[in-house]
């Protein structure tokens, strides 16, 4: 194996395995993608439905959890976060959503040039290989797939009861305006998960330029002087440095590169201390701003077989097999949701910005709630449910190292709840879903209330429903977030502060939350700052 690259990205999730396309595009440049986990090879990995058995299975997950937060009534909350090759990209649930146009508009006028919405929608759709076709906000021929959601009768009666509940339904929530119901765009290909590695990188892997090394566990960036000069990798029990000439890239994610960072003597200088390692740039920013959307589940039982329960029985899972293999149809692709809506609560703040939702609405033809690891366990009555997050929250958590050794899981603090207004907001969310599944277009598969349930009534009950119940939408970000204020780690083209040859390049740079799932941002993300790597490497 090599010993020295021009480019060492450190991640191969969403963002490595973009940064490893297009940087790797000029066949006179060296590039090395570094991945802790497994190759992608399992086969539910591929088959949409898999994402409820592999999103928690050890082989393919951090396996990390929240520190006990005595706002959710001191739970310890299971955070996936995927350890493959394509990340969270192979274990999520393949919703494509980009979020707000004003999401990226408020990264600009936090001190951020160049990422408002026009300037970042062109790599949204130099992304994208859109199905519907090119448009003024789509693109096609880009690596990564995007489809449709397949309709359902249980779906449809969703989106009218929605409609009747004053929720306009909307073609696309990724055009802009985002407010509305509508059937969700899946990152899905001919019934198939399209991850970021089977978007990105399964056809260009015969480049002779790229190298990647999966079970590559990054202990720390290396530095000479002030400037990344290579990583220390454990790669087969052996411990092994490599030389960067001239970029070290983390894209190892929300948890994973601030630990790094902290690892490497970038931090708060009182937390490296405590461990005894060397502050190289005291930046008090990494692993601060910790913000993930929080969800909490309301059900109903059904009185018409239209749940994926009606599919289960043997007959019909044997049909549905079939019919997933001719067509790449039926239950077998299925993703974490068909159809949803984005809802402005009372409480939102952004007068100036009508419109501007915060809240996020998922509807699945199951009952179920998730349990303590957050794995996901369906009731036994037939149902329906819908899992509702605040997308817009003002709790902040953090993530720390423990210890100076890399194989220790870091300290994550989510703080949630710890804002009133998130509070605020998700009581809304019970009343709002209750509203839609009162509504007469429900009322013809609408069976008795599961989840709160009808002892659950006064906005102190369902404030404590929550604290019970709510748990992570699986969307961390925002722990090396982009700026140039005293708390920020990386400026607006991800380089680290304070030093030379280093960025960060993952969802850890948003500097808030989007209004969504974050996968198609930190694909935009990547997709953006590849095109200012090469302008730079241009320039010498």
């Amino acid at each position: 194996m090599k010993t020295k690259y021009d480019y060492i990205i450190v991640g191969g999730g969403s963002a490595g395995c973009v940064l490893a396309n297009r940087l790797s595009e000029n066949p006179d440049t060296e590039v090395l993608l570094l991945e802790a986990g497994k190759p992608d090879r399992h086969p539910l990995i591929h088959i949409p439905v898999g994402w409820t058995q592999i999103s928690f299975e050890k082989r393919f997950n951090w396996g990390y959890k929240i520190t006990a937060d005595q706002a959710l009534n001191g739970r310890e909350i299971g955070w996936p976060r995927g350890k493959v090759l394509g990340g969270s990209s192979s274990i999520n649930g393949m919703i494509y959503i980009r979020g707000h146009e004003d999401d990226y508009n408020g990264w600009q006028a936090q001190g951020n040039p160049g990422w408002d919405w026009q300037s970042v929608l062109p790599y949204f759709k130099k992304a994208q290989h859109q199905e519907r076709g090119a448009s003024q906000y789509h693109g096609i021929n880009g690596p990564l797939n995007v489809s449709d959601a397949q309709a359902s009768e249980a779906s449809d009666t969703f989106i009218r009861s929605c409609v009747e509940a004053g929720i306009p339904e909307i073609a696309d929530f990724n055009d802009g305006p985002q407010e509305g119901c509508s059937y969700y765009q899946l990152t899905i290909k001919n019934g198939r998960r399209h991850s970021a590695a089977t978007a990105y990188l399964k056809s260009i892997r015969q480049r002779k330029n790229l190298t990647v090394l999966t079970g590559a566990m990054t202990e720390k960036v290396l530095f000479d002087n002030d400037r990344a000069s290579g990583v220390q990798v454990r790669l087969k029990g052996e411990t092994q440095i490599i030389d960067a000439r001239r970029e070290v890239i983390l894209a190892a994610g929300t948890i994973n590169s601030p630990q790094l960072l902290q690892l490497s003597g970038i931090g708060d200088s009182n937390l490296l201390n405590k461990f005894g390692i060397k502050a190289l740039a005291d930046l008090p920013g990494v692993g601060q701003n910790l913000q993930d959307h929080l969800g909490v589940i309301a059900a109903s039982s059904v009185t018409k077989p239209v749940t994926l329960l009606a599919e289960m029985s043997p007959l019909k899972l044997v049909k549905n097999l079939y019919r997933y293999l001719r067509s790449g149809e039926g239950v077998l692709n299925f993703p974490a949701s068909h159809v949803g809506a984005f809802m402005r609560s009372s409480f939102a703040k952004d007068q100036l910005e009508k419109g501007r939702p915060d809240m996020q609405l998922y509807f699945t033809p199951v009952s179920g709630y998730r349990d303590e690891e957050g794995k996901s366990v369906v009731d036994k009555p037939a149902g329906v449910t819908a899992m509702i997050h605040i997308v817009r929250p003002e709790s902040r958590g953090s993530v720390s190292i423990r210890s100076a050794d890399p194989q220790d899981l870091p300290e994550i603090n989510t703080n949630y709840l710890s804002a009133e207004y998130d509070r605020n907001v998700l009581v809304e969310a019970i009343k709002k879903m209750r509203a839609i599944f009162a509504t007469k277009a429900f009322a013809p598969i609408c069976g008795e209330e599961i989840r709160p349930g009808k002892e659950v009534q006064s906005d102190a009950e369902i404030l404590d429903y929550i604290r019970a119940n709510a748990t992570t939408g699986y969307h961390p970000v925002g722990t090396c977030k982009m700026g140039s204020d005293p708390m920020a780690v990386v400026d607006h083209e991800c380089r680290v502060h304070r030093v030379k040859g280093l960025r960060v390049v993952d969802a850890s740079v948003m500097p808030t939350i989007v209004a969504g799932n974050t996968n198609a941002p930190t694909i935009m993300i990547a997709e953006k700052v590849a095109d200012m790597i090469k302008r730079s490497a241009a320039k010498t």
